[in-house]
């Protein structure tokens, strides 16, 4: 079950799902949400950058819910998730 974000666009607010298991970067489109075209007739796409807010701080219930949940198989990255995360790192540093 995915949850849903409000997203500002320039004719008002569009509903968005996210769908569980979404990573961060990834981009989601809006066909016909974007600025109007140069053209004079339809608009452009709006494209949405999800991102994840993590807490800098955690209370003592919080910590030990995320302890929890660490040690639990779905929280281990498998060997296919580090190559992906090696690869999203290689990527920002050659820029």
């Amino acid at each position: 079950q995915g949850g849903k974000v409000e997203v500002p666009t320039i004719d008002g607010v569009a509903r968005v799902s996210i769908e569980p298991g979404t990573q961060p970067g990834k981009i989601l489109r809006l066909k016909d949400k974007g600025l109007p075209s140069v053209r004079g007739y339809g608009h452009g796409d709006l494209l949405i950058n999800v991102n994840v807010f993590i807490p800098s701080t955690l209370g003592k219930e919080e910590s030990e819910l995320v302890e929890k949940m660490a040690s639990k198989p779905n929280f281990m990255p498998t060997p296919k998730d580090r190559e992906l995360i090696d690869k999203k790192y290689r990527e920002m540093l050659a820029r």
